[in-house]
């Protein structure tokens, strides 16, 4: 009865196009981006230093979680998206209290409504609720104008059905009661459009994080007619939030595969990196990331609906960014390795500059570099240099004509082995043949000779196997000596 209910009480869209999310919870973390990182925090901090009216102050953000519930993560992301999608239905102004049913819910995340996936999403808000965030100069409020210092939290309160409602009535279903400031900027229209299609469409949660952040991030450059984004990638860990790495390869294999996807997508135009010179504990980058035809698209398409952020960005996030015209150095990202000075060797002598050579080394995987290395003179191209650096940069698949060749040189590789595996043990039996003693040998060789003798419909008498024995003695004997 309560399913049926339920559904008949949804009858909104399953998808929308587009959601607005508040501009500071798209700025600043909240949601653990994967279950390594829920396990291993109970808190995250961002700080920095800003000028404002040329006085310079510590903002921070942070966001501590109940012991009891735990960090908030990847599901209690979804169920708040969901969340954003109601109130979002709702239209301005945003009244509390937010009321759904577990089967919309379920409905909008994609999962059937049982009992184990309701209790997850009970949990999931449980967690939203009492993680409280502490903004000191941080969160900005557009209604005021000004960035408030306060506790606050996300969700205020959270009513599940069948529990008493403040005016001591029983919820007919459940509600959210969103936290003051959250709801004060949600009506301020401080938010920002997201493609809500596209962002499900992303595989990793670090490009979903991306999306949200450098989204916001474009506008205000594109606005002021800068070409790019730039983050400190110790910055960057900060906000998404991110476990900070300190050598290149784990950098790389953090960020690589939602670089790649963002790039693949549309959202990105390309990333390049910049080593900030320090001691290896200490050691950092400058990511330059450059908006895509996706982004300019997005932006474009949402301007008239966007409010002024741009200007409010720009104090939120001076330390972020560089002077408009100041375009990224192409240096390497730190010492190179034996194997990515090779590569580095490599990469010249087909043309490609030192600078280039060592950024893509240093941003890319060895593998697909080896690759594309090996398979450059199997691609008919005016320049090939250029065209090595854009297949290693945006991930192309090697040429047909490189891939017969290697599966050929595999197969020839692999009879080679086969020949020389057959010969090795061809000469440890004449090895383990040689070491047996003289009775063996011709025990072994008269018993070959009588099964021959026997196939061929021979019985071999008393007199003649004793000579036949004689004769292998002799000839053992003589190859002995």
């Amino acid at each position: 009865m309560r399913e049926k209910r339920e559904k008949q009480e949804s009858t909104l869209p399953l998808e929308l196009e587009e959601i607005r999310s508040e501009v500071n919870f798209l700025l600043f973390p909240f949601f653990a981006l994967n279950r390594y990182e829920v396990r291993q925090r109970l808190e995250t901090e961002f700080r920095a230093v800003v000028t404002r009216d040329g006085e310079k102050l510590e903002i921070l953000w942070n966001v501590s979680a109940n012991p009891k519930y735990g960090y908030p993560g990847p599901l209690d992301k979804k169920v708040h998206k969901a969340i954003e999608q109601i109130i979002d239905e709702q239209g301005f102004p945003i009244r509390n209290p937010i009321s759904f049913t577990f089967y919309d819910l379920c409905r909008r995340l994609e999962i059937p409504d049982s009992g184990k996936n309701i209790r997850n999403i009970k949990q999931a808000l449980k967690r939203i609720k009492t993680a409280s965030i502490e903004s000191r100069e941080a969160f900005y409020s557009k209604s005021e104008e000004r960035w408030i210092e306060d506790v606050f939290s996300l969700y205020e309160r959270v009513i599940f059905k069948g529990e008493k409602l403040p005016d001591g009535r029983i919820a007919d279903k459940n509600y959210i009661f969103l936290g003051s400031w959250y709801l004060q900027s949600l009506n301020a229209r401080y938010v920002k459009p997201l493609d809500f299609n596209y962002y499900k469409r992303l595989k990793s949660s670090v490009s979903q994080r991306l999306y949200e952040l450098l989204g916001v991030k474009f506008f205000g450059a594109i606005k002021s007619n800068r070409p790019y984004v730039r983050y400190k990638y110790s910055t960057l860990c900060q906000l998404l939030p991110l476990t900070r790495q300190y050598y290149p390869s784990y950098v790389r294999r953090q960020l690589e595969p939602a670089h790649e996807e963002l790039k693949r997508t549309g959202f990105l135009a390309k990333v390049s990196w910049r080593k900030i010179a320090g001691s290896p504990r200490e050691r950092d980058w400058y990511i330059y990331y450059y908006p895509g035809p996706r982004a300019k698209e997005e932006i474009e398409r949402f301007s008239t609906t966007i409010p002024e952020i741009a200007q409010a960005q720009a104090e939120l996030d001076t330390r972020g960014e560089l002077p408009a015209g100041d375009a990224p150095e192409e240096t390497e990202l730190a010492n190179l390795t034996p194997q990515q000075e090779e590569l580095v060797a490599g990469l010249v002598a087909r043309g490609v500059t030192k600078a280039v050579a060592e950024e893509l080394v240093q941003s890319y995987e060895e593998e697909r570099i080896k690759g594309w290395l090996d398979a450059i003179p199997y691609v008919k191209a005016k320049d090939k240099a250029a065209y090595l650096v854009k297949a290693i940069r945006e991930g192309w698949e090697l040429p047909e004509a490189y891939k017969r060749a290697q599966r050929k040189r595999e197969l020839e590789e692999q009879r080679r082995r086969a020949e020389e595996e057959e010969r090795r043990l061809q000469e440890e039996e004449l090895k383990q043949w040689a070491a047996k003693p003289l009775e063996e040998k011709v025990q072994e060789a008269l018993e070959r000779w009588l099964m021959l003798e026997r196939a061929l419909g021979r019985q071999p008498t008393e007199e003649e196997i004793a000579a036949k024995r004689e004769e292998l003695i002799e000839y053992y004997s003589s190859k002995s000596n």
